[in-house]
């Protein structure tokens, strides 16, 4: 992670006297724009601020996985963020489990007071973040209305509202406790309830094994159609690397940009695009999601509880486990732990844990097996192929 919380002595008061604060750290560094504002939070406070700061550290490390940084955020990015969290977590957020509605309100406290303190230092923002009466003070003076009186309860930024974006009705919410992966058969049924766009973000996560931000990061240079080949922008880890996609996926993403993409006025280099020229985000396609579950659930007689963004990337890692222990079993030279957690943009070998299938068999997607018995290679990194010798079966 880049950001990191660390307890700080900073001098302050007629004496330059040292009081203790909870500052942020950006790789060793202090973030000048956002301590300014921790500090003056702390100056009147008996001890350190605590749960606020780890609140915005984790923002800041959202932020940094997908190429932002806070001043240059829009609403929706922000928007993104807290439902990410409240929706699906974040492994690095409250263990990884779903925050509940009373943590997402005090996000939203402790962003909209960052935000409004940025505002109040001159920060130039996008416009998306600006109530109506800030927009009226930064126009230009030939333009300018009345002047506006704020009121004392009053937010600068639109953050605060978010508050009202959110159910505070839990059973409306996804439930954690969901199936880790989907069988072949679920796998087809939510494909074909998806609008195409989606549904190739979701066969992504499924069969190439992206997350969900490496899918939405895809460019028109970093897919290559013609050698079945993609190559994220984004990596949790930082570390770029590139798959192979099967051919049906491959027809998919043919058929998506002729009857889909080319139709959509834009000038956006992002491969995955909605119908306003713009990036899709994470929220539409979690929405995506939603519908399909619903239509399935009735089309089948499916008690699906939820799909959560990550779990088509989760069917993914434990197909290939099993295609891997079942090659080790029959003696079949293939991949090993170390190109498993290089494709999977993992850590640490500690992530196969939770894919050791030994005595859980999973079901084998004949895409998955048929992809890695007819590539040699199944992982770039650092720009250099790692060939690896399968045995074709």
């Amino acid at each position: 992670m880049r950001f990191k919380v660390k307890k700080f002595l900073y001098p302050c008061g007629a004496n330059d006297e040292r009081k203790e604060m909870n500052l942020i750290i950006d790789e060793h560094f202090a973030d000048a724009e956002i301590n300014r504002h921790l500090v003056l939070a702390q100056m009147d406070k008996g001890k350190p601020i605590s749960t606020p700061i780890y609140y915005l550290c984790i923002y800041l490390n959202y932020l940094d996985e997908h190429g932002l940084e806070a001043v240059d955020v829009k609403m929706s990015d922000i928007q993104d963020f807290l439902q990410e969290i409240y929706i699906d977590g974040l492994p690095y957020a409250g263990k990884g489990k779903p925050c509940s509605y009373a943590v997402i309100q005090d996000y939203i406290e402790a962003l909209s007071k960052l935000y409004d303190n940025l505002t109040l230092r001159g920060y130039k923002m996008d416009e998306s973040l600006y109530t109506r009466s800030q927009m009226m003070m930064l126009a230009p003076a030939k333009t300018r209305k009345k002047a506006h009186v704020l009121g004392r309860n009053e937010h600068l930024t639109m953050v605060h509202y978010l508050t009202y974006m959110f159910s505070p009705n839990q059973n409306d919410v996804p439930k954690s406790a969901y199936v880790k992966w989907y069988s072949a058969e679920q796998i087809n049924a939510i494909a074909d309830a998806l609008p195409l766009v989606y549904r190739c973000i979701f066969l992504d996560t499924v069969y190439v094994g992206h997350r969900v931000g490496g899918a939405l990061s895809l460019t028109l240079d970093s897919v290559d159609l013609y050698n079945g080949t993609v190559t994220p922008t984004k990596s949790k880890t930082g570390k770029i690397h590139t798959s192979y996609i099967p051919a049906p996926l491959i027809e998919d993403m043919r058929q998506y940009l002729i009857e889909v993409r080319r139709n959509i006025a834009t000038d956006s280099n992002a491969f995955f695009i909605g119908r306003n020229g713009k990036s899709v985000t994470y929220q539409a396609y979690r929405m995506a999601l939603e519908s399909a579950r619903i239509t399935v659930n009735k089309k089948y007689g499916w008690n699906i509880e939820a799909l959560h963004t990550h779990a088509g990337r989760s069917t993914f890692a434990a197909a290939l486990r099993t295609y891997q222990l079942d090659c080790r079993r029959n003696g079949i030279p293939t991949f090993s732990d170390v190109d498993f957690c290089n494709l999977m943009d993992w850590k640490s070998l500690d992530s196969l844990k939770h894919y050791d299938l030994i005595n859980r068999i999973h079901e084998i997607s004949p895409l998955i097996k048929e992809l890695y018995s007819n590539f040699d290679s199944v992982v770039e990194k650092n720009g250099n192929l790692i060939n690896v010798d399968v045995e074709r079966v």
